[in-house]
Formats: structure tokens, sequence, C-alpha cells
């Protein structure tokens, strides 16, 4: 019994702690859109610097 017992403490504890954790986002970076986000960057800021 107290075995039993035991065995549905531990599966509580790994529900909840299956409950509190996050799922993994993954984040795809293309880099083709970074480049071209980098570009822009430089152009915006080039065309600040050179100004009226």
């Amino acid at each position: 019994m107290k075995i039993l017992k035991l065995l549905y403490c531990f599966c509580f504890l790994a529900l909840l702690g299956c409950a509190g954790s996050e799922p993994v986002v993954q984040q795809e970076n293309n880099a083709d859109e970074v480049r071209a986000n980098v570009a822009q960057a430089y152009e915006e800021l080039n065309a600040e610097q050179v100004g009226p």
C-alpha cells in the first residue's frame, strides 16, 4: 500500500513538472532576410548621417 501511495506521489509530481514547463519555440532565421534587413538599416543610417 505504501508503494502505491509513493507511486501516486511520483506521478503527481511528474504531472506538475510537465505542466509547469513551457514548450521550446524554435526560431527560424532566414539568412537572406537578415542580410536584407541589415542592408536596409545601413542605408537608413547613411541617409540620416548625410542629411540635408
